[in-house]
């Protein structure tokens, strides 16, 4: 295989990165294929460029201009393009705005104690019990607890939302009918939402669908399509990534003891090893990006209308920016990595999902005097992503 700065065809990225056979080498094929060039090409997806270093990746994250979000690998049956993801600025500084009224550290901050009592609902059962599969029996079900309160879900909507999840999990194999299952579940959900405030208004100012289906993008009366969209996108993101960086970093814990008992002694590096946890284990390996004109990046002439993946797992590894970059490092400094993107895109919920975090591993840690594995973890082996289907845990108080 040759990959070169003019941007040489390299079939083995797609192959590497993208298929779930290949998962446990993901991480030494992006060090390679860094190595060999900061841009390769693959002729998967009908052909897509992969930015793999920091620095790059990072200034195609801020550059809108040159690398506007659309459409993503996969198209899905869902006729709504997503909202904000796949939008613009103008538009998307409209959406963002909105969104971010519900995002801001004071609102989390009122969240938190709410976020504290279902961890502990979820996770005091498995401590308790000694030992259990704290994927499956925490990891997947807080995050879809914590988005239900965020929406104002009744108690059997967060068990329909955590349903929904195990019911696309299980085509994890397979990307293209994952994103289809998936993007007809929320769809449904999102509907239910829909009628459930169109029937019984709330406070705008306070709860995220009534405010979505307030807004007036250009003046006008938001669509139906708008609405499942922006609803569909809050489902997608707040509940999916979070499990899998959860499970990351309850896994971290079980098998890495000399860390387990340093945070033990100083519960104040925990907000450290949850920012490392992320940077080696994104829960998305990339995002994508289309560009509008012709683009160099780092000696490679991009062509006008080409799919771009910012490789956020390479990037985040990148011993240019990262001394160490394998290895957790609680004393690292300046951990700016893109897990939760950079630029406008910029991870909405990044607040909610780190205070999800905090609350689950200081629970964890505060309730046990050990961590291991009670067996081997396993993955979930789906492309373009790093997930979990098991993380049996013994936990001895």
């Amino acid at each position: 295989m040759t990959t070169t700065n003019t941007g040489a065809r390299n079939d083995a990225n797609s192959a590497a990165s993208y298929r779930p056979s290949t998962a446990s080498d993901l991480y030494s094929e992006y060090d390679r294929l860094r190595a060999s060039s900061p841009v390769v090409h693959s002729d998967d997806f009908d052909g897509f460029w992969s930015v793999l270093t920091f620095a790059d990746a990072s200034k195609a994250s801020r550059d809108w201009k040159n690398f506007a979000s659309g459409r993503p690998f996969v198209e899905y049956p869902s006729p709504n393009r997503p909202i904000p993801i796949a939008t613009n600025p103008p538009e998307h500084t409209f959406y963002r705005t909105f969104l971010n009224r519900y995002f801001r550290p004071d609102r989390v901050a009122r969240l938190s104690p709410e976020i504290d009592h279902i961890v502990a609902e979820q996770l005091t059962p498995l401590i308790e019990a000694g030992e259990g599969d704290i994927y499956r029996s925490v990891a997947r079900t807080v995050p879809p607890q914590v988005l239900s309160v965020l929406l104002g879900l009744s108690d059997e909507g967060w068990v329909e939302l955590a349903a929904t999840l195990d019911r696309a999990d299980a085509l994890r194999h397979d990307i293209k009918a994952f994103g289809a299952l998936q993007a007809t579940l929320w769809d449904d959900a999102v509907n239910t939402l829909i009628a459930d405030r169109t029937e019984h208004p709330r406070d705008p100012e306070h709860d995220v669908m009534s405010g979505i289906l307030e807004l007036r993008p250009d003046g006008e009366t938001i669509s139906r399509e708008q609405v499942l969209s922006l609803g569909t996108q809050i489902f997608a993101a707040g509940a999916d990534t979070t499990s899998s960086a959860m499970g990351s970093l309850a896994h971290y814990l079980a098998t890495n003891p000399d860390d387990q008992a340093r945070l033990r002694a100083d519960p104040d590096l925990l907000p450290a090893a949850i920012e490392e946890v992320l940077r080696l284990r994104p829960p998305l390996h990339q995002t994508v990006r289309r560009t509008t004109a012709e683009v160099t990046i780092a000696g490679t002439a991009v062509p006008a209308n080409e799919l771009v993946a910012i490789n956020v797992a390479s990037a985040n590894r990148d011993a240019e920016r990262f001394a160490d970059p394998h290895r957790v490092r609680l004393d690292r400094d300046r951990n700016q990595h893109l897990t939760f993107g950079f630029g406008p895109h910029m991870c909405v919920g990044a607040p909610i999902a780190r205070q999800e975090l905090l609350a689950f591993g200081t629970q964890l840690l505060a309730g046990t005097r050990s961590i291991t594995l009670a067996a081997p973890a396993e993955t979930s082996g789906r492309a373009l992503r790093t997930g979990w289907s098991s993380i049996p845990l013994r936990l001895e108080k």
